[in-house]
């Protein structure tokens, strides 16, 4: 890592870049600041200037990676597309005849995504024949709304399910990891398990919505107007009707849902309440939703499983009665309703987009470029690594990720608050701990063009069929993917978004994800110094191995099983020592409109800080131990930067990272919904708590507020 030089000062085109993202937010007079109680503010003055009301680093280089990849979508050959930089894909080559026809469908795809007009002239017709098809299998007049359902009902109304959820549109339930149904047994870490929760309201995170009349009046009349423009043959007066029932319906599902909530322990805690059931048992329990059916239609075949993990089983025996005590128009028009709000991106007509205040707020371009990653992800991502990613990137990350595991695993043995049982345990999980880095060498092997045809054999774009349908194509052959997997045991080594500027800790399979969209400057580059390296990427590697030991990661053990692992007095330590960071977090404001400041929930925001500090601890002291074995050419300092010392370029380097302003109104959702307190009191946060800070900045105060890891 680094590169060496004999001058003092680093001018390698990295290093300047570097600098020049640090410069540009720094405050011009730092030398008039103290950074022992305004590093915030130092580091990070020009951070309005440069990214407006809301930006910083990591959406800056989110929207470089998304221009890299529209360059590569629109290029009109594989050729093209792979010679923004000669990396290792050519070992792997599979042939020009592999590699075009990939590259083919990655094309199609995208362009017809591009294609507005033709997608405004389908208008909401593709809409309308979804809901034909779901007619031909469960036919059901609109205007039945006074009788009820019946069990006659039942087997017309699994088959339309069905049809749906092989689209990866759930009707009834919804997946307990949001993005993928089949997952590790938290309580079996060696098979895998489909696990289902209920259903997600339209409103998810406004659920008082079903309990305010006047929400409900405005939600009826949106589900009306989808219904007067998309139902085939049905009056204005019919689709109001059943716009009305249908959001009754779904209100009724989410009250007894909130009801049973409150008679949890700890609501909210999936892994609490989530159970092993018998498929045949629970289909015989709550027979309406026809859970053995559904799940033999979307499992290979005979390899349905007999058991399922299910959020909260006892509910659903009532939530069964539920659904039977209303109409089969309400019901029928509810599995409608969830199929084509979970399709209407895409489709596009004017009518409909002024209904429903549809407002696109990106460019066509951008919303294409997104598409492709849920509809060929591991093509798109195929080149992506060709314009960004080489070898040594990869490398340097590996080494420093194992580096910094070596100090988390090192720290154990310096807490007391630990029992010697616990630590040995906690030491372990660190060792077993997988580090996933740029990007997947399995299912597929992501650097060879025969590995991803292969993935995505049986997926074909008929000519001429256009967006809708397309992406009706995709969703088959990713939900045929997803269900497959549950005969064989649990991947730890995925990636599921190579081109993403972030980084991820898994628990269920205690395996740490560092992608190779996170691994560009200003974040990472080989030729940085090395404590921009580990002040940069390094931190956020520590963060996600930190996590895998926060309030969250510590209740998996080290077979990433969700079971109690540490012994009484080392769980009490822990808490004690978590409540810090809470009292600590909620002790920060930040201004809201009206002129007024509101309060960080430091409960919420826990698991993050709690796996910033220790982040930053041990990337610090794997620096440090890296340094010892390293000629000082390999710290050079920044230009422009020189009056710093090496130890504090770490941390102002780290603290650039997280430089980005909000507004009030921003600031204010964010409060309510991130686990992640603001960034700049994570700057302030980290560098309280961090004793290396401290030393380095001779604060007068040395002792860190806050210490766990």
């Amino acid at each position: 890592m680094g590169q060496w030089q004999s001058s003092e000062i680093c001018s390698t085109p990295a290093c300047v870049h570097a600098a020049s993202h640090v410069l540009s937010n720094m405050i011009p007079d730092w030398s008039s600041m103290d950074p022992c109680t305004d590093f915030d503010k130092m580091v990070c003055y020009g951070a309005f200037e440069n990214d407006g009301d809301n930006g910083g680093t990591f959406a800056d280089l989110q929207g470089r990676t998304s221009r890299v990849l529209r360059k590569i979508l629109e290029s009109s050959t594989t050729k093209q597309a792979t010679d923004f930089k000669s990396t290792f894909l050519t070992a792997r080559s599979a042939g020009a005849n592999v590699a075009e026809y990939n590259f083919d469908m990655l094309r199609t795809a995208y362009d017809d995504c591009m294609d507005t007009t033709a997608i405004t002239k389908a208008g909401v017709t593709p809409l309308t024949n979804v809901i034909v098809s779901i007619n031909e299998i469960w036919s059901v007049s609109p205007t039945d709304l006074t009788s009820t359902i019946k069990p006659g009902d039942y087997d017309n109304l699994h088959a339309a399910v069905l049809a749906l959820e092989q689209l990866g549109i759930p009707i009834f339930h919804d997946l307990c990891s949001s993005t993928d149904p089949v997952m590790a047994d938290p309580l079996n870490s060696k098979r895998n398990t489909i696990c289902w929760t209920g259903p997600r309201p339209y409103l998810a995170s406004n659920t008082t919505m079903y309990f305010d009349e006047a929400a409900m009046d405005w939600y009826r009349a949106r589900i009306g107007k989808v219904f007067a423009m998309a139902y085939p043959d049905i009056s204005s007066k019919s689709a109001q009707n059943l716009g009305a029932a249908v959001a009754d319906f779904e209100a009724n599902f989410v009250k007894t849902a909130l009801e049973y909530q409150k008679t949890l322990p700890n609501p909210g805690d999936l892994y609490s309440t989530v159970k092993n059931v018998s498929v045949a048992d629970i289909a015989k329990q709550a027979p309406v939703f026809g859970f053995d059916t559904i799940i033999a239609g979307l499992t290979p075949a005979n390899e349905a499983p007999a058991l399922i993990l299910l959020d909260s089983p006892a509910v659903w025996p009532t939530f069964s009665k539920l659904v039977a005590q209303h109409s089969p128009a309400a019901i029928h028009g509810y599995v409608l309703w969830r199929a084509i709000n979970s399709l209407l991106e895409d489709v596009s007509d004017p009518q409909l987009n002024a209904a429903l205040n549809i407002e696109v707020q990106q460019p066509r371009w951008k919303i294409c470029v997104a598409k492709m990653d849920t509809m060929l992800r591991h093509i798109k991502d195929h080149y992506f690594l060709s314009a960004t990613y080489t070898n040594l990137t990869m490398q340097a990350a590996d080494k420093m990720t194992t580096n910094i595991r070596a100090q988390q695993r090192k720290r154990f043995g310096e807490l007391a608050w630990m029992s010697d049982e616990s630590r040995a345990r906690a030491i372990k999980k660190a060792d077993n701990m997988i580090q996933n880095i740029g990007f997947p060498t399995e299912n597929p092997d992501i650097r060879s063009s025969a590995s991803i045809a292969d993935y995505y054999a049986g997926l074909n774009f008929t000519a001429g069929a256009g967006h809708f349908y397309n992406s009706l194509a995709a969703r088959r052959h990713a939900t045929a993917k997803s269900y497959g997997a549950v005969s064989t045991p649990p991947n730890r080594r995925d990636i599921m978004n190579v081109a993403e500027v972030n980084a991820f800790y898994t628990p269920s399979a205690n395996a740490m994800i560092i992608p190779a969209g996170i691994s560009q400057l200003p974040i990472f580059h080989y030729h940085l110094p090395d404590y921009a390296l580990y002040g940069g990427l390094g931190s956020v590697i520590g963060h996600e191995i930190s996590h895998g030991f926060d309030n969250n990661g510590r209740l998996w053990n080290e077979d990433h099983e969700y079971r109690t692992w540490w012994d009484n007095n080392t769980i009490a330590g822990f808490e004690q020592r978590a409540q810090c960071f809470i009292d600590q977090y909620s002790g920060y404001t930040v201004d809201i409109p009206g002129g007024k400041t509101a309060h960080v929930n430091g409960a919420q925001t826990l698991a993050e800080n709690l796996a910033d500090a220790g982040g930053i601890r041990a990337a610090y002291a794997a620096w440090v131990e890296e340094r010892k074995s390293m000629p000082n050419t390999w710290n050079q300092k920044l230009p422009g930067l020189e009056d710093f010392t090496p130890e504090q370029l770490f941390f102002i380097y780290q603290a650039n990272m997280w430089c980005s302003a909000v507004t009030p109104a921003q600031a204010a959702q964010l409060l309510a919904t991130d686990v992640h307190s603001p960034n700049l009191l994570r700057i302030k946060g980290m560098m309280e708590n961090s004793a290396d800070f401290k030393k380095a900045f001779q604060c007068p105060d040395q002792k860190p507020k806050c210490e766990l890891w």
